[in-house]
């Protein structure tokens, strides 16, 4: 991999991650609109059915999610076709690129939030006490769910012929993944930038980073072990 495509890479990605400012304005919007007028299980419903917008636009629109990538890019490697440093390499660019531009449109969300009398602030700090407020265990065990629907979505897309079936099946598991606050470590890392950058002060650098490296780290795990590798080795025994 050249460095010419390596610069491609991380721009590409960092200016196609708009997907994610879309979800969490709408999940901002729907929260200012209802949270004073639902109850917490209903509010949480709403906030759910929203969370398949992004995944739609991102894997329609053929843009690259790391989570995605962590069970498809694994593959080559485990038939020996690549190297397990190149997979790394891909895994990094992919994952520099989805953090890069979740910051910067973090910015550009608590910018708008500040000067919006739509889009109440309060907002920031629900995201962010709902993806900081599980003890690490349990945080541990969810973003490895996530990571295994977001791997189980990956063959499911690929293997899904019409855009209709495709969009059915995003809407179906990341439904899922909404309804059981499951953290993902690219949608939640916009939600916990901003609630860092513009909420109460509660959510602070030490619990940022605590997020995003056990959901990096679990969402990898559940989609390259759990789907990735388990796959791979039910489609290579069937093979003999």
């Amino acid at each position: 991999m050249n460095m010419n495509v390596i610069v491609a890479l991380c721009y590409g990605h960092l200016l196609l991650r708009d997907w994610k400012l879309v979800l969490v304005f709408l999940m901002m919007a729907l929260f200012s609109s209802f949270h004073e007028e639902l109850d917490k299980s209903a509010l949480l419903l709403v906030l759910s059915m929203s969370y398949p917008v992004g995944f739609i636009l991102v894997i329609i629109g053929r843009t690259d999610l790391f989570t995605e990538h962590t069970t498809l890019a694994i593959l080559p490697v485990t038939n020996r076709r690549q190297r397990l440093r190149n997979l790394g390499r891909i895994w990094g660019f992919i994952y520099l690129g989805n953090m890069i531009g979740t910051f910067l449109f973090a910015l550009i969300l608590v910018g708008y939030v500040s000067v919006s009398q739509n889009i109440v602030s309060a907002g920031f700090d629900y995201y962010g006490q709902k993806l900081i407020s599980t003890n690490n265990s349990a945080l541990c065990l969810g973003v490895i769910l996530a990571g295994w629907l977001m791997g189980l979505l990956g063959w499911l897309v690929s293997s899904s012929t019409d855009t209709i079936s495709r969009i059915m099946v995003i809407v179906i598991v990341t439904f899922l993944i909404g309804l059981g606050s499951l953290p993902h470590c690219v949608a939640g890392a916009v939600a916990i930038f901003s609630a860092w950058i513009g909420g109460d002060g509660s959510v602070g650098l030490m619990e940022v980073l605590r997020f995003q490296i056990l959901a990096t780290l679990g969402n990898t795990f559940g989609g390259a072990v759990f789907v990735g590798l388990l796959k791979y080795g039910y489609i290579t025994n069937n093979l003999l």
